[in-house]
């Protein structure tokens, strides 16, 4: 299964490295999917390496790090119900060697960057790297795991698109046998995702697939690329692009933002592909951070905004139902039955707009960080859960995170062999409820996980939840 190790390179990264002679190894590990074949995605795995804590030693007149490593990917469920561990779909074994002239010469923030590939099924995994100590070396084993959720990209009949590389360096390159070479590109992922400083530019590369599926007759589809506040849908002023794009399967998807006037924080960047309708066909995001402490927030202080002059006064038909939709999910008893009494539409705008005004936390600035915070989970709930059926806000999952936010935890049960795939999520503090439970679970098999039980009052109730997944 293991397809590729790919050779070490040294980069410059921003954070200070830790002390010499320090046992314990740091790194960085991020990853990303692509489209491989009909049974398998290409999954990228990239790591960067505090070269401080690298073991360095001397071996003929150069210093070198030998690193043993050893890749475990499993499905997300550690043991099946009968408690036997299930088999890992990918496992490998080998040594990374890092080679400098003199470890004298390393400067602070220096990183060695290394890349894998391998080609696993779709599915949702739980990746496990471990970089045990080699002879000789008295470095502390670190063992690092994280949930993957590999995407399936096989299908021809919808435009899909992979997820995103996040790099600090894109470059065209003809040197097909250098390990970063990639349709013609030389891409060095940013294995942390943090920008700023000196690494002030902002690189991508993503992969449009089967757009032709969705483009009708059209020769062109558009791809709009845009940097968002971790807490706001909406582009940020000035980091917003559209491209023309000539329709290709696949398409090599490459851009850059510049960061170097954005203040610190999370952000987004979210790539969409648009239809020849204008129409999303599907979109991506990746997180990043900004550490620019030099670059000032702007702190604005907005003027009481009255009704009339609010972005409520103007709101279609159309949007007053929508918008009612929404915050149903979030409203309480009194207000939803004022919702369903109210015929009027200058008076259901007014409704809109008092019903946010009263949640504001901090009404002497120009954002709603209720209402803010409200869509962002909407936003996510669309992103992860939209069917062809439904939108993902709409669905029981998406229901809950707009209602309570993320879980603490989730329990993923995907393919116990005994049981329809469920979910168990955990809330450690639900305002009122203290600690919640919630099972989802797909018991028709068409991908709709709908809730079972849950332990919050108003939410369906049923303790015998688990007969109802036995597989008959």
């Amino acid at each position: 299964m293991r397809l590729a190790l790919l050779v070490a390179i040294l980069l410059v990264a921003i954070e200070p490295p830790t002390a010499a002679g320090q046992s314990e190894l740091k790194v960085d590990i991020d990853q990303a999917s692509f489209a491989y074949d009909s049974n398998n995605s290409l999954v990228e795995i990239y790591m960067a390496f505090e070269a401080s804590t690298l073991p360095f030693r001397s071996e003929d007149s150069v210093m070198v790090a030998h690193l043993p490593v050893v890749y475990q990917m499993r499905r997300s469920t550690s043991a099946s119900l009968d408690g036997t561990p299930l088999e890992a779909v990918w496992a490998d074994t080998s040594s990374i060697t890092f080679v400098v002239a003199d470890t004298s010469l390393l400067v602070d923030g220096q990183h060695f960057l290394f890349q894998s590939r391998a080609a696993i099924p779709p599915g949702e995994y739980e990746l496990g790297i471990s970089f045990p100590p080699g002879p000789g070396d008295n470095r502390v084993e670190l063992e690092v795991t994280r949930e993957v959720v590999v995407p399936d990209f096989a299908s021809t009949e919808v435009a899909s698109l992979s997820e995103i590389t996040l790099a600090s360096s894109i470059s065209r390159s003809d040197d097909k046998a250098s390990s970063f070479y990639k349709h013609g590109l030389d891409i060095r992922p940013n294995a942390n995702q943090l920008y700023g400083g000196t690494l002030s530019q902002l690189y991508y590369y993503a992969e449009v697939y089967s757009v032709e599926a969705s483009a009708g007759s059209s020769s062109e589809y558009t791809v709009l690329s845009y940097l968002a506040e971790a807490n706001r849908p909406q582009p940020m002023a000035d980091f917003e692009k559209r491209a023309q794009r000539a329709v290709r399967s696949p398409d090599v998807l490459v851009g850059s933002f510049d960061l170097s006037q954005l203040p610190s924080g999370s952000y987004f960047l979210r790539l969409v592909v648009l239809g020849p309708s204008n129409e999303a066909l599907v979109e991506r995001s990746r997180k990043f951070f900004v550490y620019n402490p030099s670059v000032e927030r702007e702190v604005v202080v907005a003027e009481a905004t009255s009704f009339e002059a609010s972005e409520f006064a103007s709101l279609s038909a159309e949007d007053i139902e929508e918008s009612f939709k929404r915050i149903s999910m979030i409203a309480t008893d009194r207000e939803r039955r004022r919702i369903r009494s109210i015929e009027d539409a200058d008076e259901r705008r007014r409704f809109l707009y008092d019903f946010w005004l009263i949640r504001d936390p901090n009404p002497d600035t120009r954002d709603n960080e209720f209402r803010d915070e409200f869509f962002r989970r909407v936003q996510y709930a669309n992103e992860r859960y939209t069917t062809s059926f439904r939108e993902g806000w709409e669905s029981d999952r998406g229901r809950v995170i707009v209602r309570h936010g993320m879980p603490s935890n989730v329990e993923p049960h995907l393919y116990d062999r005994e049981t329809a795939p469920y979910e168990i999520w955990q809330y450690n503090n639900i305002p009122g409820e203290g600690q919640g439970i919630f099972i989802f679970a797909d018991t028709q098999g068409f991908g709709a996980f709908e809730l079972l039980h849950s332990t919050v009052s108003g939410e369906r109730q049923n303790p015998a939840w688990l007969s109802e997944l036995r597989r008959r």
